[in-house]
């Protein structure tokens, strides 16, 4: 049987890792094994010394901890309040023509997007102003204590306690009435 160069090459590759394996195991880490690298084989010392003469009992040693016990105890981090979760999975309100969150909406922000309207948005360059109610707005101006924080060419998006309210340009329908602006989920 002839052995084509790269067989001869494989075939050393594949001796040498054989061979660092069986160093590792053995020379390099005789305790080795997958054992070794488990987060539960961590030593635990006992919490009280046993007395001279007085071997240590299974009831006296404290129970191990896990790993992500270990790990809360490190850093137990912030707490998360589960009301101020967003779905990360919701399209952002300014996609969509329709408003399904409008109900969903705090007070403050449904009372808002009722009482004001955009009625024109004015981009020249950087700049960007939005005409709410008679009364043009650039970004980080108030009004009724939410900040407008963006204007696009359809929307001005508007801001109060990490809550958002959408102001759309008006569609004329066919009974000449405006629809009302939308309002976004908590961020």
């Amino acid at each position: 049987m002839n052995l084509t160069m790269r067989q001869k090459i494989l075939l050393v590759v594949f001796a040498i890792g054989v061979i660092g394996l069986v160093a590792d195991r053995t020379i390099l880490r005789p305790q080795g094994g997958p054992q070794a690298a488990s987060a539960d084989s961590a030593p635990i010392a006992p919490a009280v010394a046993p007395l001279p003469g007085q071997a240590p009992t299974v009831e006296d040693a404290p129970a191990p901890m896990t790993l992500a016990q270990r790990l809360e105890r490190l850093d137990p981090g912030p707490t998360l309040d589960p009301n101020e979760l967003r779905d990360p999975f919701a399209l952002p309100l300014a996609w969509s023509d329709t408003d399904p969150h409008l109900g969903k909406a705090p007070a403050t922000v449904r009372e808002f997007v009722r009482r004001h309207q955009l009625k024109a948005v004015l981009l020249r360059g950087r700049e960007a102003l939005a005409l709410v109610d008679d009364r043009f707005l650039a970004p980080g101006g108030h009004l009724d204590g939410f900040e407008l924080v963006q204007v696009s060419d359809r929307c001005a998006i508007f801001e109060r306690d990490g809550r958002q309210a959408i102001l759309s340009l008006a569609e004329q329908e066919t009974s000449g009435k405006p629809q009302p602006g939308g309002a976004a989920p908590s961020k």
